[in-house]
C-alpha cells in the first residue's frame, strides 16, 4: 500500500516514478557482492539486504514525458554525491531529492542516506529474506 500512496503523491504532483530495482534474489545480490564487495554501497549477501527481502526499491522522479527529473548523479552511482545531502550538486538537483524525499516519507517509506534513490520499509532487520523465490536465473 505504501507504494501506491507514494504513485498517488507524485501523480498529484504532475510526476511519476521510474523503478531501477525492487526485490533482488540472493544470487543477483552474490554476483553484485564478487563484482564489488564495498559495504558502504551493497550488503553481503551472507547477512541480506532490505532488497533481498523485498522491502527496499530504488527509483526516481520523471515527469509526464518520461524525463527523469536531475538528481545530479545517475542511479547507482557510488560515490558521495550520491548521498543525499551531498553538498557538491547543483540547486536543481537538491531540490528534486527532497521532493522525491519528501514523497516517499509521507507514503510511509525509510530512506538509506547514502543513496538518493534508496527507500525501504522501517524496520528491516524484522523481515526474514526471501529465500528460493528465484533461486536460479531464467533464460
Amino acid at each position: 500500500m505504501k507504494l501506491l500512496d507514494a504513485i498517488s503523491i507524485a501523480k498529484d504532483l504532475g510526476y511519476y516514478f521510474k523503478i531501477f530495482d525492487a526485490y533482488r534474489p540472493s544470487y543477483v545480490q552474490e554476483a553484485l557482492w564478487s563484482f564489488d564487495p564495498n559495504p558502504n554501497f551493497l550488503s553481503d549477501p551472507k547477512k541480506g539486504s532490505p532488497h533481498t527481502k523485498g522491502i527496499a526499491i530504488d527509483l526516481t522522479l520523471i515527469d509526464f514525458n518520461g524525463n527523469e527529473l536531475d538528481m545530479g548523479t545517475k542511479f547507482d552511482d557510488f560515490t558521495k554525491n550520491a548521498y543525499h545531502l551531498s553538498k557538491e550538486i547543483n540547486k536543481n538537483a537538491k531540490i528534486n531529492r527532497r521532493l522525491l524525499l519528501s514523497i516517499m516519507t509521507l507514503a510511509g517509506f525509510d530512506f538509506y542516506h547514502k543513496e538518493w534513490w534508496h527507500y525501504q520499509l522501517f524496520n528491516a532487520s524484522r523481515y526474514p529474506l526471501i529465500k528460493n523465490f528465484f533461486s536460479s536465473r531464467v533464460n
